[in-house]
């Protein structure tokens, strides 16, 4: 007569997985939001870098000609299309929402770079999602 080994498979039980899936279920919960706002958070930090260069591209600017571009220049004449090692931008900046900057001059003298932000509308009450760089004198 032959004797039957009984053999025993290792594996995982049907609750153990469930188990295993709740927490990472629980843990997705709190992880999934931040992931998620990366896209938004690195359109804003572009466009913080674009402010910086913008900045410095005046500041040099004003340098050689002893004032910033006026608003009928605006941020065109700081980039040379002809050499672009030459002018004061390689290239005009466009925001990460496919918008051009552009210049505001206050009463004082100071000025303003802005995007239009997301809805690509600029808005003058301040109102908007507009993004709007600190002032430079």
């Amino acid at each position: 007569m032959k004797k039957y080994v009984e053999t025993r498979v290792n594996g995982f039980t049907l609750i153990e997985i469930l188990v295993a899936l709740t927490i990472i279920g629980v843990l997705l919960t709190f992880v999934a939001p931040l992931v998620l706002n990366r896209p938004d958070q690195a359109r804003n930090l572009k466009v913080k870098n674009d402010f910086s260069a913008i900045e410095t591209a005046m500041i040099l600017y004003r340098l050689d000609n002893g004032r910033f571009p006026n608003s009928d220049e605006g941020l065109k004449i700081l980039v040379n299309k002809e050499n672009a090692s030459e002018g004061y931008l390689a290239r005009a900046p466009i925001d990460p929402w496919g918008n051009s900057y552009k210049l505001y001059f206050d009463a004082s003298g100071s000025v303003q770079i802005r995007s239009a932000g997301p809805d690509g509308v600029f808005d003058e009450t301040g109102n908007s999602d507009d993004k709007i760089s600190k002032k430079i004198q």
